[in-house]
C-alpha cells in the first residue's frame, strides 16, 4: 500500500513539473484572422498592482507628435492611441503589448513614467 502512495505522489509531482515546462513547439500566428499572439516565458507572472496602474494614468505625446493616454482599472492598464481602446498586457516589468493590435509600449518606468515608446506589431 506504501509504494502505491509513493508512486502516486511521484506522478503527481511530474505531471505538475511538466504543466510548467515550456511548449516544444510554438504555436503558429494566422494572419487570415488578424489575430495576434502574445508571446511570454511561462512563469514571467509580470503582473500590476491596482497602484501602479493608477500612477500610469496620464497622457503622453509621442515623438511623431500623437497623443497616448492611459487609462486604468482596477490593475489593468489601457491605452487610447489611434482611435483604438486596448488592454495593456504586461510581458516585462516596463514592457507591455496591446491585447488586439499586438503594439509594444515601453515605460522608462512603473509607475510614474515619464517617456514613453511605441512600437508596430511584427
Amino acid at each position: 500500500m506504501r509504494i502505491k502512495n509513493i508512486l502516486a505522489f511521484t506522478g503527481a509531482a511530474v505531471l505538475s513539473a511538466c504543466a510548467f515546462a515550456e511548449p516544444s513547439i510554438a504555436p503558429a500566428a494566422n494572419p487570415a484572422t488578424g489575430s495576434v499572439l502574445v508571446q511570454a516565458k511561462a512563469g514571467a507572472g509580470h503582473r500590476l498592482t491596482a497602484q501602479e496602474a493608477q500612477g500610469m494614468r496620464g497622457a503622453f505625446r509621442l515623438a511623431d507628435g500623437r497623443t497616448l493616454t492611459l487609462s486604468s482599472q482596477r490593475n489593468k492598464l489601457f491605452v487610447d492611441l489611434d482611435g483604438k481602446h486596448e488592454e495593456l498586457v504586461p510581458v516585462g516589468d516596463k514592457r507591455f503589448v496591446a491585447r488586439d493590435s499586438g503594439t509594444l509600449v515601453a515605460f522608462n518606468q512603473v509607475p510614474y513614467a515619464d517617456e514613453v515608446t511605441v512600437s508596430p506589431a511584427d
